[in-house]
């Protein structure tokens, strides 16, 4: 499917305001004690929106409408998509060399009453430590990622995670990270490092290789130098 920049933006912002709803949905039956009636009825409602939504399949290997691999936008990522009502979603910045990310996890995060999980943390510290390689075109693949667990992160708090380039070695990026509350960012929570290999040609296309847009254009797989964006 071929769409104008209008038409993109359109489509972009129909599926952030349904991500952004079903988010605050889920959210609130988290978050709340839900009636028998209530939980009775909006079951219903949630059948009918997966009714609506499974009109028109799209295969693993045909990029969303709304996706942009070369600038890094994917709208169902689980970290930064704006489409995904699981993502935060973060949104990314810059100090200098370093990526910043400012957000507040919310009930959909909890591991221990009160706290985020720590699947989670490992979840957005992957994302976080990759777009330290990804901002300064070192796209690459997660070989290993290790987290060491200071202090247990709180729920509805706002947290500072950052990333920076540690060192280069041909295919290879090491990076390290950590995740702080916003309040006191010098005083990490939980720290991290990670190394990051682009594929070698013969790999890439064996994951890619059959990878499209909707109406049959090649793509890479490999994300662009620019952060994540929403609509």
């Amino acid at each position: 499917m071929t769409e104008t920049s209008d038409a993109l933006l359109v489509r972009r912002t129909a599926v952030a305001n349904l991500g952004s709803a079903l988010r605050a949905a889920i959210v609130a039956q988290a978050a709340h004690e839900v009636s028998l009636e209530h939980l009775a009825e909006a079951t219903e409602l949630a059948h009918r929106i997966t009714h609506l939504l499974t009109e028109n399949p799209r295969h693993l290997n045909r990029v969303a409408s709304v996706d942009s691999l070369p600038d890094a936008v994917r709208y169902f990522s689980p970290v930064t998509g704006q489409g995904n009502p699981m993502s935060p979603p973060l949104v990314f910045g810059r100090e200098g060399d370093t990526v910043v990310v400012r957000t507040t996890l919310d009930r959909r995060f909890e591991g221990p009453p009160g706290f985020v999980h720590g699947g989670v943390t490992g979840l957005l510290l992957d994302e976080v430590l990759g777009q330290a390689g990804t901002q300064a075109g070192r796209w690459g693949m997660t070989a290993f990622l290790n987290i060491t667990y200071r202090r247990a992160l709180p729920l509805d708090t706002e947290l500072e995670l950052t990333s920076h380039i540690d060192w280069i070695d041909g295919r290879k990026t090491h990076v390290v990270g950590a995740i702080a509350l916003a309040s006191a960012p010098a005083v990490p929570f939980v720290q991290a490092e990670a190394l990051f290999v682009e594929p070698r040609e013969e790999r890439h296309e064996h994951y890619f290789g059959d990878l499209r847009t909707l109406d049959g254009v090649p793509q890479s797989g490999r994300h662009g130098g620019t952060a994540p964006v929403g609509a």
